[in-house]
């Protein structure tokens, strides 16, 4: 009688904790179902909202060598390398649009001038490319394709830059153009843009006090900045126009109010950088720059480049 007591009481036991595993396996279990459903409804949550931020990196970089020796057509050694990024932070939201860009570009070239070799002391280092250039314009939706806007560009150079190897003509921020301007924006699709502005000021700086003394830029001799109000024109291009081809364009028109005539004292800057991708690791590119400033010069600036370079996208 006892045993069977001890063998009843012993089921009893096993059963209730059977049915608490059981019970613990299928609160476990509920419980792993409400998480996952939870998680699924954030994943589409986050998926499904609007992406507000548009950013896009792209660093390349470029070298260059020619080798002559004893060639009978002649030539000059030489080897050059030049490193660009491009950055564009671009913010849209409802009736507010806000894009912005940084442009970067240093490069240096050696050639054989003494023909003693590319790398001998009596040859240098001379500057290609030398760029700084910072846009940011905010936009309110006024109507159709036009926006109520307001931009800040900022342009210099990092290094000295000489001609004929010993007149300095530039150093870092000597000169540097600060731009503000109010205005309209005319933006019909998402990769063309003209800014009218006639509220339009344009601050010059040479801070290096060799070009100051010279009265360079506009400026007046020992002067390190300029204040102009004017008015200003801005049209900016950026496109895949074909596969794998891609052109950045822009086309900038300053004039000062207090100079006459209208067309002479008109500064004017066209740039093209067309990229063409050849594969994953390899891409051509040419870019083209024209400007006018009669501050400067009363001729026409021109810079052209064509190269292959390694680019990398992030």
């Amino acid at each position: 009688m006892k045993r069977l007591f001890l063998v009843i009481t012993g089921l009893i036991l096993l059963s209730n904790q059977a049915n608490a595993q059981d019970a613990f396996r299928e609160s476990a279990v509920k419980a792993m179902n409400e998480a996952a459903i939870r998680a699924s409804k954030i994943v589409e949550d986050t998926v499904a909202k609007e992406k507000y931020w548009y950013i896009k990196n792209n660093l390349t970089f470029n070298t260059e060598q020619n080798m002559f020796e004893n060639w009978e057509a002649g030539g000059v050694s030489s080897f050059a390398f030049s490193t660009f990024y491009k950055g564009f932070f671009n913010y849209s939201k409802k009736k507010v649009k806000w894009d912005n860009s940084v442009e970067l570009g240093y490069g240096k070239m050696r050639q054989d001038n003494n023909g003693e070799g590319i790398f001998d002391k009596g040859n240098i280092f001379r500057k290609n490319e030398d760029k700084i250039e910072l846009n940011s314009i905010i936009g309110y939706k006024a109507f159709s394709h036009w926006n109520y806007s307001a931009l800040i560009n900022f342009k210099s150079q990092f290094d000295e830059g000489f001609k004929n190897d010993t007149i300095l003509v530039s150093a870092f921020l000597s000169p540097a153009y600060l731009t503000t301007s109010v205005g309209l924006e005319y933006k019909p699709r998402p990769y063309l843009s003209v800014l009218i502005s006639p509220l339009t000021g344009r601050t010059t700086i040479v801070g290096d006090n060799r070009l100051a003394k010279k009265g360079n830029f506009g400026l007046e001799q020992d002067g390190h900045c300029d204040f102009a109000f004017g008015s200003y024109i801005k049209i900016f291009f950026e496109k895949e126009v074909f596969k794998n081809v891609n052109v950045l364009s822009k086309l900038e028109f300053f004039n000062d109010y207090d100079k006459a005539p209208f067309l002479k004292n008109t500064d004017i800057n066209f740039e093209t950088y067309v990229t063409m991708k050849v594969n994953k690791y390899l891409s051509a590119f040419i870019n083209v720059q024209v400007v006018y400033d009669y501050d400067f010069s009363s001729d026409l600036q021109f810079k052209e480049r064509i190269g292959l370079s390694i680019p990398l996208d992030f």
